[in-house]
């Protein structure tokens, strides 16, 4: 039996007067992929921000092996083991790749660092030859490739990871959805949020899909893997050979 590692039960979140999602359950199971996919405005975002301690609850709980952590700030939360790569990347333009990557280990022995360093490097081998280039620079491919590496770079147990095929070229989601089996072996739990379902369902153990803040569906992959088209039209209202 999977133990769930991280757990938001009847949470609701939002912005101000903007309720962005409204009494949602999901659960991540320890070593699983967990794919949260939907429509635009429909909360997924919201969700991982709520899950990592950006943004506050306002009623529910979020749950960490079964201890609830409501009260417990985004830094904490990473100490407890719990990363977040938010969309649009956030590196440090003034700063270089290997200092962007050294940031999330900075608790780390200078030897534990050059370790990490090195496995961002063997997952994501483009960033080898331009460790000394400013991160201003970089293309999205290249800061998306650092994002998830600083993040890695933290040794978390559960990464949450927000929209990385965003504005990218396919060939370099290729490169970000290869590593995350590669994550997944080495311990680490994850919840990814994404746009294009075909993809997600390749590699996740469950699904979950929000619309307009709810959960509409929550459940196994392989239910939908070979019809990613029956997940379109039942959830997300787009015609077979739509986006997504």
């Amino acid at each position: 039996m999977t133990l769930t590692l991280l757990a938001g039960s009847s949470i609701t979140a939002g912005y101000g007067d903007l309720v962005a999602i409204k009494d949602v359950s999901v659960d991540l199971g320890e070593g699983n992929l967990l794919g949260v996919v939907g429509p635009n405005g429909a909360g997924k975002s919201t969700l991982l921000r709520a899950l990592a301690g950006v943004i506050p609850v306002r009623a529910g709980t979020v749950s960490w092996e079964g201890r609830d952590i409501n009260a417990l700030s985004a830094d904490k939360r990473a100490r407890l083991g719990i990363s977040m790569v938010q969309e649009g990347r956030r590196l440090f333009p003034s700063l270089s790749v290997q200092e962007n990557l050294m940031l999330g280990a900075y608790h780390a022995s200078p030897a534990e660092r050059q370790e990490r360093r090195d496995q961002v490097v063997e997952m994501f081998p483009p960033l080898g030859p331009i460790m000394d280039r400013s991160a201003s620079v970089l293309s999205g491919g290249e800061q998306q490739m650092v994002a998830v590496g600083r993040a890695w770079m933290s040794k978390p147990r559960c990464l949450l990871i927000d929209e990385p095929s965003l504005g990218l070229a396919p060939i370099i989601v290729d490169e970000i959805y290869k590593a995350l089996p590669v994550l997944q072996s080495a311990g680490v739990s994850i919840v990814l949020v994404e746009q294009e379902v075909g993809r997600v369902l390749r590699i996740a153990d469950r699904i979950v899909v929000l619309h307009e803040g709810t959960v509409m569906h929550d459940g196994p992959a392989e239910d939908f893997r070979d019809r990613p088209d029956a997940l379109r039209e039942a959830y997300l209202g787009i015609a077979p050979g739509g986006k997504g």
